[in-house]
């Protein structure tokens, strides 16, 4: 992977992704975007028409993200880009990319393949990526030659209805900064290559590991902050969460109801690290739990959000939904982790 690919692969990420929110298309979103990223805004394509105007406002803006830079990891199937996002305001964001590969009929590769070249308008750059192993044409880093990855790509397909191999480049990450302060600096070898760091393992001494703040973090939503949380330094994004918590029930008044968030397991649990210049990490978790809405007196029932009435409108006693999401979080080699970001999503209500 190089800075060139990589800028291409998001340059591609945009373009496709500002057409599916303009038209709310999952299918189209699909092709360039994975994971928590995907399920989080194809949730918000199904909950539109529930939306009010200013929330609706983000899927008619165009998807840009200006002044960006790579942090490609050697020999990791994955990059990192910090980038500002232009609309509505400008905001430091950080963005993954993974690769996948698998295997796909060779009709749909056809339409897929014809249909990126409408949207490029250039033979050249359709051309482009059929050698650097972007979208969906053949795989990279076979160690061939242009003639000879697509020789390559030929045996794969040439008659084969059952399908063929293709690599794909999708977005895994998108993670606007909430905390005050800049970025922690990336660190970079002589190659001017990032490090990927486990992120199941120790940062080093008695450091906690980044699944420990994804713990941590939820405990904010369950406890207020009682238990494990208090790993966590203090900022705005702990802030919001305690706030959260201790807020809970205003707007169901003194009687009548409870609202209770508990942990639970993520639905998609990939997670990436790199190294910082402080010899500390940069990591991002996944996040879920769910909110329990409870009323108190037989006689009561709760009446679902417009929001949760697109998956079960019925009136009821209990209001179960659930919110997946991720995290990002600088771990240093001294001090407290930070949590410098998460989001979260409803993606179902029962």
């Amino acid at each position: 992977m190089t800075v060139a690919q990589a800028r291409r692969i998001l340059d591609r990420y945009e373009k496709i992704a500002t057409r599916a929110d303009r038209t709310r298309d999952a299918a189209l979103l699909a092709e360039v975007a994975a994971g928590n990223v995907l399920e989080r805004q194809t949730a918000g394509y199904r909950q539109y028409n529930a939306l009010s105007q200013h929330e609706r406002a983000p899927f008619a803006r165009p998807t840009d993200y200006r002044s960006p830079a790579f942090h490609i990891p050697s020999g990791a199937p994955w990059f990192l880009v910090t980038a500002t996002r232009a609309a509505p305001a400008p905001q430091p964001t950080v963005l993954v990319f993974a690769r996948e590969s698998g295997a796909e009929s060779e009709a749909r590769a056809g339409r897929e393949t014809r249909a990126e070249g409408k949207r490029t308008g250039q033979g050249a750059e359709t051309a482009e990526s059929k050698r650097t192993g972007e979208g969906v044409e053949t795989a990279e880093g076979k160690g061939t030659g242009d003639g000879g990855a697509r020789a390559e790509g030929e045996r794969k397909t040439n008659g084969a209805r059952e399908g063929r191999t293709v690599t794909r480049w999708r977005l895994r990450v998108a993670l606007p900064l909430q905390a005050a302060g800049p970025l922690p600096r990336i660190a970079t070898t002589r190659s001017r290559l990032a490090t990927e760091v486990d992120a199941t393992a120790g940062s080093g001494g008695p450091r906690p590991r980044p699944y420990d703040v994804q713990r941590a973090y939820e405990d904010l939503w369950q406890t207020g902050g009682t238990d494990e949380a208090r790993l966590l330094a203090p900022n705005a994004v702990t802030k919001e969460a305690r706030s959260t918590y201790r807020h809970r029930d205003d707007e169901l008044g003194a009687e009548g109801a409870r609202r209770h968030f508990v942990p639970v397991s993520p639905r998609h649990r990939d997670s990436y690290a790199l190294r910082t210049a402080d010899g500390g990490v940069l990591a991002v978790v996944p996040l879920a739990h769910e909110q329990r809405l409870r009323v108190t007196r037989p006689d009561y029932q709760i009446t679902p959000s417009d929001e949760e009435a697109v998956y079960d409108p019925a009136p009821r006693s209990t209001v179960i939904s659930t919110f997946h999401g991720q995290a990002l979080a600088h771990l240093p080699r001294q001090g407290r982790p930070a949590v410098l970001s998460a989001k979260y999503a409803l993606v179902d209500s029962r």
